[in-house]
């Protein structure tokens, strides 16, 4: 089996435990990836005749694992953190967000042959088509991710696609921008009722205003409504695109801190994980360091297109010094804690 794997993937353990990828680097001896669904009697979810149930909550995740399956942690000598990670040797299955599409395009059925293609696999489907069409890009750099993935879709599940290649992103946010502007009966941006409801699951905690959240998010535009039904799409860089390896890179943590700055390049803010470099920054609350700190990254989709080339910003997160062969720098983490949050202080 080739066992590589990145984020947007999901992986099957031999307990029949399911965990989503977590970024595209991983050590030779396992995968960093975290629980989604585990196998639970009165679960909401049922795949062949399992029920299942689904966590979300970081700190859930992590309770469920120490309980019952320990040897899924592990202190990660890169960061010296602990964290969630699948051994090789415990990988039963691993899905692939493009699997869904090129299963769909040879034998025109989805993941399970057991099914017809549910109503909201055939809009998800029909939305990889729209997209492909106004971008011009290849199924075979598109993907479905998700619950879907695992079919372990319900009538409340969302779309969630996956896009490969850095090209690629720009291309499809471009195709988006002239899709909400020419089929705005079909597909369009987030309005403030839809970005309310985003406000009470993940804005609250990071203490933005509702009115700064509202213009952050009306900005973005991988996600939205299609018929709908929101979707949202995860941009991953390619294989040929990914040039570090594992053990070149090493993290130390030194402490939480609030920092304000300006973006100097949002090229990779599209990406996941998203990467934002400053052209200056300052510590509003934190450690005092001997350099700026040079860049804000994370592994949350929620920060994705979140800042622009040359706005101000503020930021909450954990630094870290960052030591990538012959080269140390200093970066801020952000999505590590629910508080943690990325603001732009200039719209």
């Amino acid at each position: 089996m080739d066992q590589r794997a990145r984020e947007g993937d999901f992986l099957e353990t031999v307990e029949g435990l399911i965990f989503d990828v977590k970024g595209i680097i991983h050590p030779p001896d396992r995968i960093i990836a975290y629980l989604r669904y585990y196998p639970d009697e009165s679960g909401s979810r049922l795949r062949d005749g399992v029920r299942y149930e689904k966590v979300y909550d970081l700190n859930a995740r992590f309770d469920i694992l120490r309980k019952k399956f320990p040897f899924y942690l592990f202190k990660d000598r890169m960061s010296g953190e602990l964290l969630q990670g699948v051994p090789r040797g415990k990988i039963k299955l691993i899905f692939r967000p493009n699997d869904i599409i090129m299963k769909y395009l040879k034998k025109r059925e989805t993941l399970s042959t057991r099914r017809k293609t549910s109503k909201k696999m055939q809009l998800a489907l029909e939305l990889i088509h729209l997209i492909k069409n106004q971008s011009g890009i290849n199924y075979e750099v598109m993907g479905i991710s998700g619950s879907f993935l695992v079919n372990l879709d319900t009538e409340q599940s969302d779309i969630d696609l996956i896009i490969y290649g850095s090209t690629n992103a720009h291309r499809v946010k471009e195709a988006l921008i002239a899709l909400y502007n020419s089929n705005p009966e079909i597909i369009q941006a987030y309005s403030r009722k839809n970005i309310t409801s985003l406000y009470e699951f993940r804005g609250k905690d990071s203490n933005i205003p509702f009115e700064l959240f509202l213009r952050q998010e009306q900005r973005k535009k991988l996600q939205g409504m299609f018929k709908g039904i929101d979707f949202y799409i995860r941009c991953i860089k390619d294989w040929d695109e990914i040039n570090t390896k594992y053990c070149e890179i090493h993290y130390e943590s030194m402490g939480l801190a609030i920092i304000q700055g300006i973006i100097e390049d949002d090229t990779e803010a599209l990406l996941s994980p998203c990467k934002y470099v400053l052209q200056s920054s300052k510590i509003i609350d934190g450690p005092e360091l001997s350099e700026q700190i040079k860049e804000i990254t994370s592994f949350r989709g929620r920060f994705c297109e979140q800042a622009e080339t040359g706005e101000a910003i503020e930021a909450r997160g954990k630094i870290e010094l960052v030591r990538l062969r012959d080269i140390k720098y200093y970066r801020l983490l952000i999505g590590t804690f629910k508080e943690d949050y990325l603001k732009v202080l200039t719209i």
